[in-house]
C-alpha cells in the first residue's frame, strides 16, 4: 500500500475506493523482480557471454539484431488479442515460454561441447530469438493493461516510482552479477548469472496467475489488420510519434550494442569496473533524479523534456573519444551524465506509448510501434557491426591521432551515432504532438537551475567536509 504516499489525498481515496493500490504495487514489485533478467541479459554479462562462445563483432550485432526481428509476432498477438480478448492468458503463455529459454541459454556450455564453438553461436542466437518471440506476448498485454489501469493524471509519477524500484534492483543484481563473473573465469560464471536471471524472470510472470487483468472486448468480424494499420497512419498524433521513435532507435541503437564491448575488447576493463562505473554509477544518477523527470512529464509533457535531455544524450557519446586501454574515466562519464539524462528518455518514451496510443485499437497501435522500432533497431545492429568490420582495417592503417590517442573504427562509430541522434532530436522530434503544448524554453531553464542547483550544493558539501577534515587534522597536531 506504499505507492499511495505518492499522491494527494483525493487520489489515495479514489485508488482505494477502486482497489487500485493493489494492482499498482504488484506491478511495480513484478517489474522489478524482472529487471533481474533483463538488466543482465541486455548489459555486459551477455556481451561477455556471446564473446566467450566465439561471437565477433559483425556476429555479435546479428545476435543482437535478429532477436528484435522476432518481435514480428507482435503483430500476430494484437489480432489475437483484439480477436479473442484473452490477454491475460497470451501474457502467461508468451511470458512463460520467454523467461524458460534464458535458462537454456545460460546452459549452452554444458549441452553443446567447446569443440563446437560455431555451433554454439548459432545455438545462442537460436534461444535468444526464441525468447524474444516470446517476449512479443509479453510486451503488448502487458503495457496495455498497465494503460487501462494506471490514472492518466499520476501516470508519469507512478512510472518514474517503478523505474526508481527496478533501477535499485538492477544496481544489487549487477553487483552480483560482477562479483560471480570475477570469480569465474570460465563460462560458469555466466551460466550462473543467467540461471538466476531465467528464474527471477518466470517469478515476474507467475506473479500475474491471480492478477485480474480488466476486460478486453473481442473486435467485430471486420478487423483486419491492414484496416488497423491504416487507421494508426491515419492518426498524425499517432502516426508522428512512431515516425520519430523509429529515426530515434536506428540512431541510438547503431552504437549501443558496442559500448560494453569496446570496454571488455579495448579499454580492458574487469566486468567489476564496468558494473560499477557502468551500469551502477548510471542507476545512482536515475535514482536522484527520476522522480522528478515523473514531476516534470506531469507537468509539461514528454516532447518538450526529450527535446533537451535528448539533445544532451546524443552528445555523450564523444566523451569515449579520449578512451585509452585501462582507463574508466569516459566509461565512469558516459553513465553518470547519461544516467541523469536518460531515465527521462525512458520514462517520456513510457509515457507515449500510453498517450499517443489510441484507446480503441491499442493492442494493435503498440504492436505496430513495437514491430517498427525494433526492425529499425535490427537494421541498426547490423549496420553498426558492418561497419566496425568494414572500417577496422582502414583505421588501422590511417593511424589517426585524436586527443593524444588512436582514432580506432569504434570512434568513428561512436561519432556516426551522435550524427544521427541530433538528426532524429531535432529533425522529427519536434513533429511530435504534446499535450501539454510546446514549451521546451521553460523545461531547459528548469532543468539548467535544478542542475545548477544540485552542482552548488555539492562544491558546499566538499567545502564543508574539506574543512571540517582540515580542523580534525590541525586538533590532532594541537594534541
Amino acid at each position: 500500500m506504499w505507492i499511495c504516499k505518492l499522491f494527494n489525498r483525493s487520489y489515495r481515496s479514489l485508488l482505494r475506493e477502486e482497489g487500485l493500490l493493489r494492482k499498482l504495487d504488484l506491478i511495480v514489485l513484478s517489474a522489478s523482480i524482472g529487471t533481474i533478467l533483463f538488466s543482465n541479459a541486455g548489459g555486459a554479462a551477455f556481451t561477455g557471454y556471446a564473446s566467450a562462445l566465439g561471437a565477433g563483432e559483425f556476429m555479435f550485432g546479428l545476435i543482437s539484431a535478429l532477436p528484435i526481428l522476432g518481435s514480428l509476432m507482435q503483430l500476430y498477438v494484437s489480432y489475437l488479442v483484439e480477436k479473442t480478448g484473452k490477454r491475460k492468458a497470451l501474457f502467461l503463455t508468451g511470458g512463460i515460454i520467454q523467461r524458460s529459454l534464458w535458462i537454456f541459454t545460460a546452459a549452452i556450455p554444458f549441452f553443446v561441447p567447446d569443440r563446437f564453438a560455431a555451433i554454439r553461436v548459432w545455438v545462442l542466437l537460436g534461444l535468444i530469438t526464441a525468447a524474444a518471440v516470446g517476449g512479443s506476448f509479453v510486451g503488448i498485454t502487458h503495457t496495455s493493461m498497465v494503460a487501462e489501469i494506471v490514472p492518466i493524471d499520476i501516470r508519469g509519477r507512478y512510472l518514474t516510482t517503478r523505474q526508481r524500484v527496478a533501477t535499485i534492483v538492477s544496481m544489487l543484481s549487477g553487483f552480483g552479477a560482477s562479483f560471480v563473473l570475477d570469480h569465474f573465469t570460465d563460462l560458469t560464471g555466466y551460466s550462473i548469472v543467467f540461471i538466476i536471471a531465467g528464474f527471477a524472470g518466470l517469478c515476474d510472470v507467475l506473479m500475474y496467475i491471480r492478477f485480474k487483468f480488466p476486460e478486453t472486448a473481442k473486435s467485430t468480424a471486420g478487423f483486419s489488420l491492414i484496416n488497423g494499420f491504416h487507421e494508426c497512419f491515419r492518426t498524425p498524433r499517432t502516426r508522428d510519434y512512431i515516425i520519430f521513435f523509429c529515426v530515434w532507435s536506428f540512431a541510438v541503437n547503431i552504437s549501443a550494442p558496442f559500448f560494453n564491448k569496446y570496454a571488455i575488447d579495448v579499454l580492458r576493463l574487469s566486468f567489476t569496473q564496468i558494473i560499477i562505473f557502468g551500469q551502477i554509477s548510471a542507476n545512482i544518477m536515475a535514482l536522484l533524479i527520476v522522480r522528478r523527470w515523473g514531476r516534470f512529464i506531469d507537468r509539461y509533457g514528454c516532447v518538450p523534456l526529450m527535446l533537451v535531455t535528448g539533445s544532451i544524450t546524443a552528445l555523450l557519446t564523444l566523451v569515449w573519444l579520449p578512451a585509452v586501454p585501462g582507463n574508466f574515466i569516459p566509461l565512469l562519464l558516459f553513465n553518470m551524465i547519461g544516467g541523469f539524462f536518460w531515465c527521462a528518455n525512458e520514462a517520456c518514451a513510457i509515457n507515449m506509448q500510453l498517450s499517443h496510443t489510441p484507446d480503441i485499437g491499442r493492442p494493435l497501435a503498440l504492436a505496430l510501434y513495437a514491430v517498427l522500432t525494433s526492425l529499425s533497431a535490427a537494421v541498426a545492429f547490423i549496420c553498426g557491426g558492418a561497419l566496425l568490420e568494414l572500417t577496422a582495417p582502414i583505421m588501422a592503417s590511417a593511424g589517426l591521432i585524436i586527443f593524444g590517442t588512436h582514432f580506432d573504427h569504434y570512434k568513428l562509430l561512436f561519432i556516426v551515432a551522435t550524427a544521427l541522434r541530433f538528426v532524429a532530436v531535432l529533425g522529427f522530434l519536434p513533429r511530435v504532438w504534446n499535450e501539454k503544448g510546446l514549451v521546451t524554453k521553460e523545461v531547459y531553464r528548469e532543468i539548467t537551475q535544478r542542475f545548477v542547483y544540485n552542482a552548488k550544493m555539492l562544491r558546499i558539501a566538499i567545502f564543508v567536509a574539506k574543512q571540517r577534515r582540515e580542523f580534525l587534522k590541525e586538533d590532532e597536531d594541537s594534541q
